[in-house]
Parts: structure tokens; C-alpha cells; sequence
């Protein structure tokens, strides 16, 4: 059975969907969790974990509080050996209505947000050295979305930028790796898919006949940030349910 007894798990996106369901799995498994999302509601919940969880109000896309999020995390936890990474979204929208500004917005969010969090992290694991990395991409990233083309870009980026990461960090005994979900099924993936019925109609297109939900794409996530995968590193796994098999 995996163990993260004694790890000390950063969690950036955790206050709901993947991010919420990896940071509760986390901390199941004894790690010590801090948890940080835009979101402040979200403290209520990081409450119900317990005193070996803590909340940073944290808005991924902006350098200065990237920073303090990790400094706030290393005088709380006195070190970190591990990051999940879970920011992003898309809008759907055809590309003549994807001007600039909405382009660089659905990039910053993406992709801009991996890469200011892994680098404020990555000084923190050398110090240590090791840890390990799991960012999130999505299916999206290898196939074509004429309705989120940014979206696409940025996951594309995503995994690009997560295999340069495991190079960098390998000498340091960094791992870095990267979970590209497919549909999750979320509250979020049910509004947008027409609800129960278009959900139905989703789940019949699924090889192994189940829509994923936020904890099958964190027990993956989880295992990378493991001792299990001491030897995994660059390395891409898609959680779909069988939908997408590059």
C-alpha cells in the first residue's frame, strides 16, 4: 500500500475538483498538506482535515504570492518533499473570438501558472535534495479542440514544459512528472455537458464505461508523488477511461 507518512505535500488548486480529492487522499495517507487556492472559501474545507492540513489563499498566476506560498509552506512545515500542481480551465469559444487579451489570460492560467509555481519550488527541493513535481495537463493536449485552441496550447505546454523539469531536476534527485485527465466527472463538466442527460450520453462513449472522477485522476497523481515511483520521471499518464490512447 502507498504510504506518505511524514511527506510534506504542497497542493496548488486544492480547493476543489482533482486538487481537493488529491490533497484529501494526501493527507489519508499521513502526509502533512498545505493547500492553496484563490478561493477562500475553500479554508472551510481544508478545516475538515485536520491539524496536519493548513490553507494559503494563493492566486497561481501571480509571482509575489507564488513566492509567499512557499515560504509561508516551509516555515510551516519546516521543509517540502512534494507538489501537485492543478490549475487550469478552459472557455469554450471559437478562435476569431479569442482575441489577445483572452489568449494570454487562457495561457497564464495554464501554463504561466506551472511554470511560476515549479519555479518557486524547485530551489526548495534542491536544498532538500529531492522531491517530487506532478503537474496537470489534459487530453486536450494531444488532441485538436477547434472550440479551445488556447486551451489546448497551454496543455501542450504543460507536458513540454514538465519533461524539461524532470531533466533539470534529475540531478537533484527531482522527480517530475504530469496526469492528463480526460472528462472528470465534476459538477463543473456536468453543467457544461448539458447535465445528467449529456453526461449519460459521455459515459456510453467511454471504452470502460465510467466517466473518471476527481479521485481516479489523484490515486495517479499520488503514486507519482510516491516512493512507488521512485524510477518514474518525464513521464505523462492520461486518466480517461480508455477515451484517448496516444
Amino acid at each position: 500500500m502507498i504510504s506518505l507518512q511524514g511527506r510534506k505535500i504542497v497542493v496548488v488548486g486544492g480547493g476543489s475538483g482533482i486538487g481537493w480529492a488529491g490533497a484529501e487522499l494526501a493527507s489519508r495517507l499521513g502526509a502533512a498538506v498545505i493547500v492553496a487556492d484563490v478561493d477562500p472559501a475553500a479554508a472551510d474545507l481544508v478545516a475538515t482535515l485536520g491539524p496536519s492540513a493548513s490553507f494559503v489563499r494563493c492566486d497561481a498566476t501571480k509571482p509575489d504570492q507564488v513566492e509567499k506560498l512557499f515560504a509561508q509552506a516551509v516555515d510551516a512545515l519546516g521543509d517540502i518533499d512534494g507538489l501537485f500542481m492543478t490549475v487550469g480551465g478552459g472557455h469554450l469559444a471559437p478562435l476569431e473570438n479569442l482575441d489577445p487579451a483572452a489568449w494570454d489570460a487562457e495561457v497564464a492560467f495554464n501554463l504561466t501558472s506551472v511554470y511560476l509555481v515549479c519555479r518557486a519550488a524547485m530551489p526548495y527541493f534542491e536544498r532538500r535534495g529531492g522531491g517530487a513535481i506532478v503537474t496537470t495537463s489534459s487530453g486536450y493536449a494531444v488532441l485538436a479542440g477547434p472550440d479551445r485552441a488556447g486551451y489546448t496550447a497551454a496543455k501542450a505546454g504543460v507536458i513540454a514544459f514538465t519533461r524539461t523539469l524532470a531533466m533539470i531536476g534529475a540531478p537533484n534527485r527531482i522527480r517530475a512528472n504530469c496526469i492528463a485527465p480526460g472528462p472528470t466527472d465534476t459538477p463543473r463538466f456536468r453543467a457544461m455537458n448539458g447535465g445528467d442527460a449529456g453526461t449519460e450520453k459521455d459515459r456510453q462513449a467511454m471504452p470502460l464505461g465510467k466517466i473518471p472522477l476527481p479521485i481516479d485522476c489523484a490515486n495517479v497523481a499520488i503514486f507519482l508523488l510516491s516512493d512507488a515511483a521512485s524510477q518514474v520521471t518525464g513521464q505523462v499518464i492520461h486518466v480517461n477511461g480508455g477515451l484517448i490512447m496516444p
